[in-house]
């Protein structure tokens, strides 16, 4: 083993004997090499940073948050590492993630011998991808993670939701998670949390490392069978043959992204069906009012709704260019509220469908007939949570800002009890 080569250092330190003038050695090629190592490490971690800049995991600041805390934290099971695990709510949930792994690794292994072998190459995959997940995510408390409970954290994480996935695809009971009280309606609300989320390539890595006998006759690759298992279960759409509609997996970042593709796709590709038009007239084109959605935003209806009123029912001033007029008070000018139905393409495009309802948010205002068109806003447990942490999401990062738009107007809309009996009666709220 070579020595380690020296410089000598003079009029340092004096002191012990010796007469040698208190000489210090420094270690060049050692300090060197681990400069050039904490160089590299910089550079790839910024490097991976870089990558992840426009969606990484934060929490979401105070003055979203302190209005509608409970909306943002989970009440059952922390995904990643921006909520501790200590939390006395979030600790059964630990437990079922040891058992889930077993049984997601089961699925394929029967033999319990194979199992380690398994474990093994989860921690493979996730560990060749260390650093690209913690680029991921904003905070100190990620940086003080040790590598090994990172890449164990997102082992079980990652495990525990392929495995509910699967069970709630194919039908599989799920009693340890039911003897939880509100154990499963929680779970699909921590899920959809901006701040509860896990990088999906990491999801994909690990489906691809997992043996599922259930879903071999399919054909599908693991990131397509990921993204059909996640609408499966999040976005209401079972059932629905979504392979034309479904966006790439290379380009999702977590599952909370995913839900907001697909809510901008089916804005921007939903095709209203065509209207007829009496007395041998032309059908309205679904084109027309696909360009119509894609060109003016939610919160300038107003301007459109204007032309269409009589003099004597024209607002006030007290309304001005960028108010929007409540249900009640658009009802009283003579507007009637619809229900939009679904698109006319073969394949309509959904939104998420067991919340919004089967149609995208998309506002289409029928001009010549004083009518305008809402899809219906179906009104859960998890409604309020859905759309408050799309909105974060899309105020944390460079993306459009359909959700955002579609809550300012709705929120307008809705000023009064009586506002909401307007859009109640006609089924634009259920």
């Amino acid at each position: 083993m070579p020595r380690d080569r020296g410089l000598p250092m003079f009029g340092g330190r004096g002191g012990g004997g010796g007469g040698g003038g208190g000489d210090i050695t420094v270690h060049i090629e050692y300090l060197a090499r681990s400069l050039m190592e904490k160089q590299k490490g910089a550079a790839a971690e910024e490097q991976y940073r870089a990558m992840a800049t426009s969606h990484r995991l934060s929490r979401v600041p105070l003055h979203l948050r302190n209005n509608n805390a409970n909306d943002y934290t989970p009440g059952f099971v922390a995904i990643g590492p921006l909520h501790s695990r200590d939390d006395r709510r979030l600790r059964p949930a630990e437990q079922l993630k040891v058992a889930y792994l077993n049984s997601l690794i089961s699925r394929g292994h029967p033999d319990p011998a194979q199992h380690l072998a398994v474990i093994q190459e989860y921690i493979r995959v996730v560990a060749a991808r260390e650093q690209e997940a913690r680029a991921m995510y904003v905070g100190e408390e990620v940086v003080d993670i040790p590598p090994d409970d990172f890449i164990q954290m997102m082992v079980l994480d990652g495990c525990f939701i392929i495995e509910h996935l699967t069970n709630v695809a194919t039908g599989r009971e799920e009693p340890s998670l039911h003897a939880t009280p509100f154990g499963p309606t929680q779970l699909s609300v921590d899920l959809i949390l901006a701040e509860n989320q896990m990088p999906f390539f990491l999801l994909v890595d690990l489906m691809a490392s997992t043996k599922l006998p259930e879903f071999e006759d399919t054909g599908y690759p693991a990131p397509v069978l990921l993204v059909k298992l996640v609408l499966y279960y999040l976005a209401g759409e079972k059932g629905r043959d979504m392979s034309e509609a479904l966006p790439a997996a290379k380009g999702v970042s977590h599952v909370l992204h995913l839900l907001h593709e697909m809510v901008s796709a089916a804005r921007t590709r939903w095709e209203a069906p065509p209207r007829a038009i009496q007395d041998g007239a032309v059908k309205e084109t679904a084109q027309e009012a696909a360009r119509l959605l894609r060109r003016l935003p939610l919160l300038v209806l107003v301007p459109l709704l204007y032309p269409i009123l009589p003099e004597d029912k024209k607002w006030s001033a007290s309304y001005g260019k960028e108010d929007v007029p409540s249900a009640s008070d658009l009802k009283r000018m003579g507007v009637q509220f619809k229900k939009a139905r679904g698109g006319s393409g073969s394949k309509a495009v959904a939104g998420i469908a067991s919340v919004l309802g089967p149609m995208p948010l998309g506002v289409k205002l029928t001009q010549h007939e004083d009518r305008l068109h809402l899809p219906q806003l179906r009104i859960e447990f998890r409604t309020a949570p859905l759309l408050l942490n799309l909105m974060a999401f899309e105020q944390s990062t460079k993306t459009r800002t359909d959700v955002s738009a579609y809550v300012c107007f709705m929120a307008k809309m809705v000023q009064s009890a009586e506002d909401a009996g307007v859009l109640a009666a006609a089924e634009v709220v259920q």
